[in-house]
């Protein structure tokens, strides 16, 4: 019998194993940036706009962060009613939305920085620096692999 046989059994799956270890790492994050009023979806999106500097178009947004572009729209319709983004109409092209983050979504940002560094520390502490570095390593590797 094949080694790799028992693998392909359902007890085994790739995919809900990622999926309930996402969901364990992504609560102990929510809950921290839960205290600057960030969801686990909306700090990345700031970091990104931050990065990206003004204006971003939504569709590069989107491909930054590995999102479709409904789930970030989802994502931005809070941002925005909170004073963090500002979406417009691109001047050029009325079919392309543009994206900034604003003075108060920079300041917010700070505060979530602080909130991930809290999770982040906390994450790493309880798994370990080594073990993080090869895990990472790994799951660039099956990204890559996947894509």
């Amino acid at each position: 019998m094949d080694p790799a046989e028992d693998l392909l059994k359902p007890v085994h799956c790739v995919s809900h194993t990622l999926q309930k270890t996402a969901r364990v790492v992504a609560g102990l994050y929510a809950g921290e940036l839960r205290s600057c009023g960030l969801s686990r979806g909306q700090f990345p999106i700031l970091q990104q706009l931050e990065a990206l500097g003004g204006g971003v178009p939504l569709s590069v947004l989107a491909r930054r962060l590995y999102m479709d572009r409904t789930t970030l729209t989802r994502n931005l319709t809070p941002l925005e009613r909170a004073g963090l983004v500002v979406r417009e109409v691109d001047p050029d092209d009325a079919r392309i939305r543009r994206v900034t983050i604003t003075a108060a979504g920079r300041a917010r940002l700070v505060e979530g920085r602080e909130a991930w560094r809290r999770a982040q520390s906390q994450t790493l502490e309880r798994i370990g620096v080594d073990a993080w570095r090869l895990l990472e390593d790994e799951l660039r590797h099956v990204r890559k692999a996947l894509s």
